[in-house]
């Protein structure tokens, strides 16, 4: 069937006002005897304002920590305003560990002596005063709370699944000030170092913070920066994993010569580079010498070299895959082959370095700008296969994966227009994968995996192949085409994130031999090896490392077709063009699953397996229409921000061609791409509305639905504007609103 490029929708696109229609309402704490509860709580805030300043009236400020009723949120904007007298500083939602699902918030708050006399004022209001509705005047601020104490440094910690150090437990942490006028933080700075803390000399700076790493006790660090007014949070410092394991294999060099006459080196004839941040890479391997010039390898430590330090290797595989692909196939074969990517490597971890904590965030953020050094004008795909699985975030943003959209989305007045980030999902360790697939889901996708504007890259497998003879009796953990027993997701994960992976590549399979684990080269990839004395050229390779190394390869050859494209389109295209097997599927249709399914489905393998062919092409049965548009979803206006408006796009449908087919089943897919700009604070206990600056979402005209009436139902601004509305459409599609829209990019099915 002929293929052809994509039609890609160039002009302008009608805009319109737009406001939402509402949502649920505050829940209040119910039957409260106010007197009881206001004198109760007015007491406990005087108490903790006394405490924190040490009984100090002329205190400048204070941090309190307001905990809320069981069940019951706080009223969370009533703790900020814009003069900056009161400040929410961090927010956790702490779950308790029985059955019943309760929830407790917690939120450290700044109030300097202006905030604290208002705050005192809005008690008394609430003990004695009604609203002109009837109502207790402030009732939403003070009727959830229901403990108040005096801040300590575990308020500002972030780390529910990790315990708080010991008062004088010598630790790394990572700190979090709030940026501020003047030289605040430069002083937080130099407070901690005159206090024999260890300060790392990497900052990573976001719009609203500053993060930095500091060693010492719970007692040293509070004595410093629990009575700075800049401090925001505190976390636990990211530590990356080794996940090398022994792939020793040998072959011949015939393999390899015979190969190298087959390839047709084509990288020179495009701008698009894979940036590798790995372990180095053996560029003396004869299957990459040829490829990736010495000028593509930069280490973010000058004392390091720029190779491949693990024994058996970790950067050399993976660019091997990146090249290739899984090199069974070329070995395999007569053919010629042509090599298109650009490989950088810039090396991010060293085998000889001690595993001290670093924030990975800044260090990726350096390691990419080092790329851009090397090939300024080249547009780029950075692959990352590094990943931290002892941190559970559990969707919830890190400094790395905060860092990652940052670097993505770029600044309001420079966008990002040449980068996209594509990151391996993590791996289950070897012996749990006996327990496939349930362990699976409680294997959490890894961070800085959850980051929203990248592409999180799991693993699904096609190698079946066990030698009976060698391995009698021996089975397949994952049958062919199925989630791969690596494969890490994110179904425990709170319902207000991601679903991740968004795709999943070949990361090969595991078996079962004598009740243990099998793991054998038979069911991996093939790849470039570091070499070395005893050692083969050739390698085996797997997991999510290779997955997302396959991606990568993917990707580039993506961009190099649609080189003017940008990164959210790239995103877009590839996640577009994925689909599930009739294995992910359980042989169903995606119709018949239920919801609850649909999520299964999408927290395990994500929208399924890319296929190049359909993401660079559209053919005469399969058509795809690109539209890249900028869209301003907020406006500042009386004081305050507000929603601004929505496009409108009249899609060039073939009219007379449709009319001829009017009984024929078509089907629609919609891609919807985009990159947020983060908001990596954590307040509002890391709510996913919080941390995104804006969720885009799209609908559609229903049959037989008026132009105007599908306007008001999409924004309230129109609704308003018509006397007599009644709805006339609706949307009823395959992947439902509450399945489908969760953080930048959704697709739907009709």
């Amino acid at each position: 069937m002929p293929e052809f490029n994509h039609i890609f929708l160039p002009g302008s696109t009608s805009s319109f006002p737009y406001s939402t229609h509402g949502g649920g309402g505050f829940n209040l704490r119910p039957r409260l005897n106010r007197g009881q509860h206001g004198s109760r709580i007015q007491g406990a805030f005087t108490e903790a304002v006394s405490e924190f300043s040490e009984g100090d009236s002329d205190f400048e400020f204070v941090y309190i920590e307001f905990e809320s009723a069981i069940n019951f949120e706080l009223a969370f904007d009533r703790f900020e305003d814009t003069a900056g007298n009161i400040r929410l500083a961090t927010c956790r939602a702490i779950s308790s560990t029985d059955d019943n699902e309760q929830i407790t918030f917690k939120i450290a708050v700044y109030l300097n002596r202006t905030a604290v006399s208002s705050f005192l004022t809005k008690i008394e209001q609430y003990i004695a005063e009604d609203t002109p509705a009837g109502r207790p005047r402030n009732q939403n601020l003070v009727a959830n709370i229901e403990n108040i104490r005096a801040a300590t440094l575990e308020s500002f910690w972030q780390e529910p699944e990790i315990s708080f150090p010991q008062p004088n437990e010598n630790v790394w942490w990572e700190v979090w000030f709030s940026k501020s006028e003047g030289n605040e933080i430069q002083e937080a700075f130099s407070s901690l170092r005159e206090n024999n803390l260890l300060v790392s000399e990497r900052l990573l700076e976001f719009p609203e913070n500053t993060v930095c790493l500091v060693r010492g006790t719970v007692n040293q660090l509070a004595e410093v920066i629990l009575y700075r007014n800049n401090l925001a949070e505190l976390r636990k410092p990211v530590e990356t994993s080794d996940f090398f394991a022994n792939l020793d294999k040998a072959w011949t060099g015939e393999f390899i010569d015979d190969l190298k006459a087959r390839i047709i080196n084509q990288i020179d004839e495009h701008e698009i580079s894979v940036c590798l941040l790995d372990t180095g890479v053996n560029r003396v391997n004869p299957l990459l010498e040829d490829l990736i010039q010495a000028r593509n390898l930069d280490s973010i430590n000058p004392s390091w070299t720029n190779s491949d330090s693990y024994r058996y290797g970790h950067g050399t595989p993976m660019a091997g895959l990146i090249l290739y692909g899984d090199l069974n196939e070329p070995l395999s074969s007569s053919d010629s082959i042509n090599i298109t990517n650009n490989v950088e490597s810039i090396k991010i971890i060293d085998a000889s370095t001690a595993n001290d904590p670093d924030l990975y965030g800044k260090i990726t953020l350096e390691a990419i700008a080092s790329a851009e050094v090397i090939n300024p004008s080249h547009k780029r795909i950075v692959c990352l296969a590094v990943t931290a699985p002892d941190h559970k975030y559990l969707g919830r943003p890190s400094s790395w994966s905060a860092a990652i959209d940052q670097k993505l989305f770029g600044a309001i007045d420079e966008r990002n227009d040449n980068t996209l980030v594509l990151i391996s999902g993590g791996n289950l360790p070897l012996n749990d994968r006996l327990n496939y697939p349930l362990a699976n889901d409680d294997f959490s996708i890894e961070d800085p995996a959850q980051s929203f504007n990248s592409i999180t890259v799991g693993s699904f497998t096609n190698k079946d192949r066990i030698d009976a003879v060698e391995f009698p009796g021996a089975t397949l953990l994952a049958n062919r085409g199925a989630m791969a027993p690596c494969n890490s997701t994110s179904i425990l994960w709170n319902n207000k994130w991601p679903r991740k992976p968004d795709v999943v590549f070949e990361g090969g399979n595991d078996g079962v031999f004598d009740t243990g684990i099998l793991d054998h080269d038979s069911l991996k990839l093939l790849s470039s090896g570091v070499g070395g004395v005893g050692k083969s050229w050739l390698t085996t390779f797997s997991d999510t490392s290779a997955s997302v190394a396959l991606a990568s390869k993917f990707a580039s050859e993506l961009y190099q077709q649609y080189p003017d494209y940008k990164p959210e389109t790239i995103r877009a295209l590839i996640i577009h063009s994925a689909d599930w097997n009739d294995i992910m599927l359980n042989s169903a249709s995606l119709s018949d699953l239920n919801a609850e399914q649909k999520t299964d489905l999408l927290s395990k393998v994500g929208y399924g397996i890319p296929n190049l062919g359909k993401a660079k092409y559209s053919a005469e049965n399969s058509l795809s229409i690109i539209a890249e548009r900028s869209l301003k979803p907020f406006k500042y206006e009386e004081s305050r921000v507000k929603t601004n408006e929505f496009h409108l796009f009249d899609l060039p449908w073939p009219s007379d061609i449709l009319v001829e087919l009017a009984e024929l089943e078509v089907k629609l897919k919609i891609t919807l791409s985009y990159f947020i700009e983060p908001n990596p604070g954590n307040r509002r206990y890391q709510d996913d509305q919080s941390y995104k600056s804006h969720g885009l979402r799209f609908k559609m005209i229903d049959r037989a639905e008026g132009l105007t009436l599908f306007k008001a139902r999409v924004s309230k601004a129109i609704r308003d504007g018509l006397e007599d509305y009644i709805p006339e459409g609706n949307e009823n599609w395959i992947l439902g609103s509450q399945v489908r829209d969760k953080g930048s990019i959704q697709r739907i099915y009709g």
